[in-house]
């Protein structure tokens, strides 16, 4: 029986494959395909054909998944978040076969540590801008080699969450001190994201409860005018931003490629999403025997 549980875990994550606005008129870019978690668990999975929109973003196809589960009685829960979109093209400047937010987190039972997670199976394949081939240099921490193939994440015996979620503020941390060393970088760079490396925002529970990071380090392929980071400029078009990891106490959001449109076509767009959440009720609750 269930009503014998010492604790009770209350599920929340969802995954996006596209989703934004654009101005002048304002419209929304429409979502191809997003499912979300009951609070209770299971399974859900969406698949989309070709995405068109205005003649101006484009998908060959796009599949999100989302489940969850406890591994015993009493936990811990686990939650599993995928968003993949295929044969991307934004407005024949911006293009990638495949971009993909894989999101694995483990929930420990009261008393048993943080929380874990793992990125593995997150990937930008063939990325192109202005037909020049761009290759994201990923972190070793948040994605070390062995997590960075297509099939690691499907492969259940393969992979277990292996990063502490202090260790997520830790990397968001050394990513800001790193761009901030770069006197080189553009000065809006520095304004956006000089906080991160500040030493209040350099662990969890810092002063503003949340960060930033990105799997990618740096991208090879472009000169140093052209990216900072995770960033890239696209003259005549806006900014593109790959692999952010927005961080908070109890959650998580991968976003694979967002852009800010800064041109004739103003607006943002975010491509490939996979958030993960959830909470323990009652939060503190000693489990003799575990």
């Amino acid at each position: 029986m269930q009503t014998d549980v010492k604790q009770v875990f209350y599920f929340h994550a969802d995954a996006n494959s596209l989703g934004g606005f654009l101005e002048e008129p304002f419209r929304y870019i429409p979502t191809p395909c997003s499912v979300a978690l009951s609070s209770t668990g299971g399974s859900v999975t969406q698949k989309a054909e070709p995405f068109h929109f205005e003649d101006r973003i484009h998908a060959k196809a796009s599949y999100t998944h989302v489940s969850g589960r406890p591994t015993k009685r009493n936990g811990p829960w686990t939650q599993r978040v995928s968003s993949v979109v295929e044969g991307f093209n934004l407005l024949g400047r911006v293009t990638a076969d495949s971009l993909a937010a894989q999101v694995f987190i483990e929930h420990p039972e009261a008393g048993r540590g943080p929380r874990k997670i793992s990125f593995a199976g997150s990937h930008i394949h063939n990325l192109r801008v202005d037909g020049r081939p761009v290759t994201p240099v990923l972190n070793a921490t948040l994605l070390p080699e062995q997590h960075r193939s297509e099939d690691v994440y499907n492969r259940d015996a393969s992979v277990n969450p292996e990063l502490a979620w202090p260790t997520l503020w830790q990397a968001a941390h050394r990513q800001g001190v790193d761009l901030l060393e770069n006197r080189s970088i553009p000065e809006w760079v520095r304004a956006r994201y000089g906080w991160i490396a500040a030493k209040e925002n350099s662990g969890e529970g810092s002063l503003e409860g949340y960060t930033l990071c990105s799997l990618v380090d740096k991208l090879d392929g472009l000169t140093s005018d052209r990216s900072s980071g995770h960033s890239i400029d696209v003259p005549d078009l806006g900014r593109i931003f790959l692999g952010e990891v927005t961080i908070f106490p109890q959650a998580v959001t991968l976003t694979m490629l967002r852009a800010e449109l800064g041109c004739a076509l103003t607006g943002q767009a975010s491509v490939a999403s996979a958030a993960s959440n959830g909470t323990m009720i009652p939060p503190n609750v000693s489990l003799p025997g575990y």
